[in-house]
């Protein structure tokens, strides 16, 4: 069974989504959530895009903004950006760079994921894109092993032994049954590419550590 197939497979047996519904996916230009789009696309999707540009890494956060508007212009999606001070914010907030850029994130897409429509109070500029469903994001297997890891090591109850949940509300995982070397496999095989986080080098953060 290739990775498509397996990818349906998994919607269907979690009960992730219906075959019609509108998709939002997150997208950072990395191979995962390249390989993300890609497979939404195989498998005939209704998606857009959303990426956040967390103004961390300078040059490189631009570039992966520009490369995730080619990646929309490649498939014919709707593309939505978002800059963040994310400095700023967790200096004001007192939290880490990781956790002021997580809640950045999802505060972020739940704006997206509510039944906004285009008018002049709308805090979202140009909303006139689908209206979603639900927001995919591009996590695996290998990131569930890490959190379960960091859950672990952190001292964490019941509830945190169980990883990354498939579905949470509205935010869906569809690709924790796939390991992060068989979506490189796919990205490859299939010519894809995809931008590199020279963050994700560094072991200053806990996950990378």
């Amino acid at each position: 069974m290739n990775l498509l197939e397996k990818f349906r497979e998994y919607i269907n047996q979690q009960n992730l989504f219906q075959s019609k519904d509108k998709l939002l996916l997150a997208v950072s230009g990395g191979v995962d959530s390249v390989v993300l789009c890609e497979l939404c696309n195989q498998a005939g999707y209704d998606f857009a895009i959303a990426h956040c540009n967390f103004q961390l890494r300078g040059q490189e956060s631009e570039r992966d903004e520009n490369f995730v508007n080619e990646l929309g212009k490649k498939y014919g999606v709707e593309v939505l950006v978002k800059k963040f001070d994310t400095e700023k914010y967790a200096t004001e907030n007192k939290l880490s760079i990781q956790v002021a850029a997580r809640e950045l994130r999802y505060t972020w897409f739940k704006e997206l994921l509510a039944k906004v429509k285009k008018d002049s109070n709308s805090e979202i500029p140009d909303a006139q894109f689908l209206i979603p469903n639900w927001l995919l994001t591009a996590h695996h297997a290998n990131d569930n092993m890490e959190t379960l890891l960091m859950n672990l090591f952190k001292g964490t109850g019941i509830n945190g032994l169980h990883g990354i949940l498939p579905k949470q509300r509205n935010i869906i995982r569809p690709l924790l049954f796939a390991k992060k070397e068989e979506l490189t496999e796919f990205a490859l095989a299939n010519n894809l590419s995809f931008v590199e986080d020279s963050s994700n080098a560094s072991d200053k953060y806990t996950r990378n550590y």
